[in-house]
């Protein structure tokens, strides 16, 4: 009796190619916020470290097992995400949802420069106050973290009809995270870091004009990165109430708690910066700023910036031992020089509308 011999059909895993991008994904941009903060939380206790502890001289550290840990975890999600949606049939180049290819950019920028970290440290030795700050490969670092943190913004500008916390939820966290970015690396121009300095002893001599000036400068650099972050989200955006807050808390708490050890007794200043976000949320409440709403645009620029900085003059003067050692006309202008300094992005974000002129 003859046999049948039934052919078999192999499963195959071709896929169809899908043309465009994946969908935006709820979940990805949450996931990308939670990794994101991870590593920016290493980061600032990796930066407490250098703070406080002295002549640390070596790459293999706890506080960069932390940070480390933050990216290899941003990594892993950009990476399997990627190789998913392959996969599914999407283009290599176009395998992430629009918004997160400059994401995984961002690894592989950070992957070398972790690469050449360990090197430059091994060869060079571990960097030391300010050096650490301009160091190339922290550089290149601080560079792809700055675009892998900023995919869930990215993914939200692309989209249109996006309205309350539920919907903006990971753009102003994914800024928020970027604005503290900034401000870590300029944590030398930063009061929430020295606000020592504005409540030490009337300086005299020579060196008074050089803590004066650093004194100033430790406002209105943090006044410009202040509100350069807010207007961007306030030009696209009607940001839901508590965004403000949020953003300016959680940047000063950082702050003030990387060097906790210079600055322990002042921390009303962080009271002041969560005061000075709601001020912002009510004025946003209130006057609507837009790209449309010119006035209130400005004037929400100069108020922000100006109060927020009175308030934390107050709270430096609670806390320590004695006032300002600026005179009056330092203290009362500085707030209102970087309330002008608002007003200035705010015409660099939002111009003046040009006039249309015929030609003859």
């Amino acid at each position: 009796m003859a046999s049948a011999n039934p052919r078999i059909v192999l499963p195959t895993t071709a896929h169809k190619r899908v043309e465009g991008y994946p969908s935006h994904s709820r979940w990805l941009d949450t996931l990308s916020v939670i990794t994101s903060a991870l590593f920016v939380l290493g980061l600032f206790l990796d930066g407490w470290a250098h703070n406080s502890i002295p002549k640390l001289e070596t790459f293999f550290t706890p506080w960069h097992a932390v940070l480390y840990s933050g990216f290899f975890s941003v990594a892993i999600l950009m990476g399997g995400t990627q190789y998913r949606n392959v996969g599914k049939g999407y283009a290599w180049s176009r395998a992430l949802p629009q918004g997160y290819g400059l994401s995984l950019l961002g690894v592989v920028i950070f992957f070398i420069g972790g690469a050449g970290d360990m090197v430059w440290h091994t060869v060079f030795g571990v960097e030391q106050n300010l050096e650490a700050l301009f160091s190339p490969t922290h550089l290149l670092l601080a560079t792809g973290a700055f675009l892998f943190i900023a995919g869930p913004l990215r993914s939200a500008w692309q989209r249109t009809g996006l309205h309350g916390w539920r919907d903006l939820y990971p753009a102003i966290l994914s800024m928020t995270l970027l604005f503290t970015l900034f401000t870590f690396f300029m944590q030398y121009a930063n009061v929430f870091g020295n606000a020592n300095v504005l409540n030490m002893p009337t300086p005299s001599g020579s060196s008074r004009y050089f803590i004066e000036v650093s004194s100033v400068v430790y406002v209105l650099v943090p006044a410009a990165l202040m509100m350069a972050t807010l207007l961007f989200l306030v030009r696209r955006w009607q940001l839901p109430f508590g965004s403000a807050t949020l953003m300016f808390t959680f940047n000063a708490l950082l702050m003030f708690l990387m060097r906790i050890n210079f600055n322990g007794q002042y921390g009303l200043i962080v009271v002041a910066a969560a005061l000075g976000g709601l001020v912002a949320d009510i004025l946003i409440a209130r006057l609507q700023p837009s790209a449309e709403r010119h006035n209130a645009l400005r004037l929400f620029a100069f108020v922000v910036p100006a109060v927020y900085f009175l308030l934390v003059f107050g709270a430096i003067v609670l806390s320590g031992p004695r006032g300002l050692w600026w005179e009056i006309h330092t203290w009362l202008g500085v707030p209102f020089v970087a309330g002008a300094i608002g007003i200035g992005m705010s015409l660099l974000l939002v111009p003046p509308p040009i006039p249309n002129e015929k030609t003859n």
